[in-house]
């Protein structure tokens, strides 16, 4: 897949487009590329699952935000807003249940009857 797509050009949309002007663009495409319709077309489902891929970055405005600011491959979004909202102790938390729930897990089951004979 190319590192560089555009999702506004593959919905036929400007970048200021609205939510309702990103969904109708949306169903008009997919219509148009869908699996189901276009049997003899083999480009077709490759086409509509970019179509699909691009609608659901654009509908959801975080996914849209950091992908307008760092585009395909984010590699360098701001999480500057994240540290705002967040202090770090409130952040540090976060890390700590993620680890927490893993960790545990494996001390909560016990091992499979097989591993001893």
């Amino acid at each position: 897949m190319p590192e560089n797509k555009d999702y506004y050009e593959i919905l036929n949309i400007e970048k200021d487009a609205s939510e309702k002007e990103i969904k109708l663009a949306y169903r008009k495409l997919a219509k148009k590329y869908h699996p189901d319709l276009n049997k003899k077309d083999p480009k077709a489902k490759e086409k509509f699952i970019e179509l699909k891929e691009a609608y659901d970055t654009l509908k959801d405005p975080i996914k849209r935000k950091i992908y307008d600011q760092a585009g395909y491959t984010p590699k360098n979004i701001d999480l500057s807003e994240i540290f705002k909202k967040y202090s770090v102790w409130q952040i540090r938390d976060i890390f700590r249940g993620f680890y927490n729930e893993r960790s545990q897990a494996a001390y909560n089951n016990p091992p499979p009857e097989t591993l001893y004979i």
